[in-house]
């Protein structure tokens, strides 16, 4: 489900069953329907899908939560793809799937989530019992083909893409037919199962890797087998809406990863970029103000410390120094640093821009825990050496409100709170001007579903 707000659910709830109460909007008596968004409907197997894939999500959505965000999805992802190319929208089909076909894996991988006993019943009721009673024949790669297909063998490659004429040749180089039920038999093509491979798919193919071409020609089998039996289940056009609704889910994800709102993007985004540019230095005072404790830091710490030439003798000294015995007189003993006879003692370590290693180290460390051993970056050749840190006192305070850290942090705070309420906005002025009726027996009925789910 799309997220946007701290109660994104609750709220596009209350939009979508506030805009079924106006006189204009009758509600659908359809069992198969579960609402209809500007009279088009939304199918009651997309609202029992995508209440299936929430269910492990905290709280497990109501049906009005999951019907909530199906309307504002179904809306918001024409915005979308009008407001971002698909290279925007989906930017890892360059190297992974393209778009259509994980949507069709998800669609796939639903179905058989949730009607896992139903497609086993249908499998068992093959020729022999099993998928592969479905395929009537298997075409054999000749040499000559693969050579026609994919070039000569181990040949210097700069991609793993078909030229115009490949392509043409491998969507009429067979691999398998199948017969699904009383339909005629198909023939899926060396093409058909190409185009729905990654990039690590691609290589394989053209590394001739005769197996895992026909494995996944016989999971692309398989996939087509549930989706026929979804077909004539539920009917054509309920499969193309849940289809389509995972496609839009998709589209909405893509766009909130522009707005840096998903999947940890905002370090990519570039909107959020422009909009961290444009935030003033009053801004950021205010922000600062307003949110002090974000940019509390160690100001310094009183530490001492250990180094010695050995990580076992330094295990030994931390087992010893668990057991009660003094920090000083444990580095006076064993320390090869300079200040050995002062108890390791190096005074008040201060918070600086560009600290040293083991002041680094010393300012993150608890107070009154002895730390374990950090071996020192020494160079090659360098005598490796071990350090135990004590931080006896910390001294907190906050990083000064004209500080590179504030004026970086505060920029990112507030550009990302305002893509976040852009992004909101656009979502709930589409739900709003959108006539929305709700099937609320259907519903009712899902809810009740949901209760009794384990």
């Amino acid at each position: 489900m799309t997220t946007i707000t701290p109660t994104p659910r609750l709220l596009a709830a209350l939009l979508v069953l506030a805009s079924t109460l106006g006189p204009a909007h009758a509600a659908p008596d359809d069992a198969t329907v579960a609402a209809h968004i500007n009279g088009a409907p939304v199918h009651a197997l997309t609202l029992r899908a995508l209440q299936h894939q929430a269910r492990d999500q905290p709280g497990r959505p109501s049906a009005e939560a999951v019907l909530a965000d199906i309307v504002a999805d179904r809306l918001q992802a024409d915005w979308s793809r009008s407001r971002f190319s698909a290279a925007q929208l989906y930017p890892a089909s360059t190297v992974g799937f393209a778009p259509e076909v994980g949507v069709d894996d998800r669609l796939v991988g639903l179905l058989r989530s949730m009607y896992a006993k139903e497609l086993e019943a249908a499998l068992r009721a093959l020729p022999g019992g099993t998928l592969a009673g479905a395929i009537e024949a298997t075409s054999p790669l000749e040499p000559k083909q693969l050579d026609r297909l994919f070039g000569a063998p181990r040949a210097l490659r700069l991609g793993y893409d078909f030229n115009a004429e490949q392509a043409a040749l491998a969507a009429q180089t067979p691999l398998l037919r199948f017969r699904l039920g009383s339909a005629e038999p198909v023939t899926l093509t060396l093409g058909d199962v190409y185009q729905r491979q990654n990039v690590q798919g691609r290589m394989d193919f053209f590394n001739r890797k005769l197996d895992f071409i026909y494995q996944q020609a016989r999971l692309r089998v398989a996939g087509l087998f549930v989706l026929d039996w979804a077909d004539r289940k539920f009917g054509a056009q309920a499969l193309a809406d849940l289809r389509q609704a995972l496609s839009e889910q998709e589209a909405v994800r893509g766009a909130m990863r522009q707005y840096g709102l998903a999947d940890g993007a905002e370090a990519h985004s570039p909107l959020q970029t422009a909009l961290a540019r444009q935030v003033t230095q009053a801004g950021i005072g205010a922000f600062y103000a307003a949110h002090k404790e974000q940019f509390r830091r160690t100001e310094k710490v009183r530490a001492r410390h250990i180094r010695v030439n050995s990580e076992a003798l330094a295990q030994r000294i931390v087992a010893e120094a668990a057991a009660g015995k003094d920090f000083g007189l444990l580095a006076r003993r064993h320390s090869t640093a300079p200040n050995a006879a002062r108890g390791g003692d190096l005074g008040w370590v201060m918070q600086t821009d560009e600290p040293d290693w083991l002041s680094a180290l010393a300012l993150l460390q608890p107070e009154g825990k002895v730390s374990s051993p950090f071996r020192a970056p020494v160079g090659p050749g360098a005598t490796a050496t071990w350090d135990i840190l004590l931080v006896e006192k910390r001294v907190e305070g906050f990083h000064p409100p004209d500080s590179e850290t504030v004026r970086y942090m505060a920029r990112k705070a507030i550009a990302h709170e305002r893509a976040r309420t852009e992004f909101a906005a656009a979502r709930s002025k589409l739900v709003r001007a959108a006539t929305v009726a709700v099937n609320r027996k259907l519903l009712d009925e899902q809810a009740r579903g949901a209760a009794g789910a384990p």
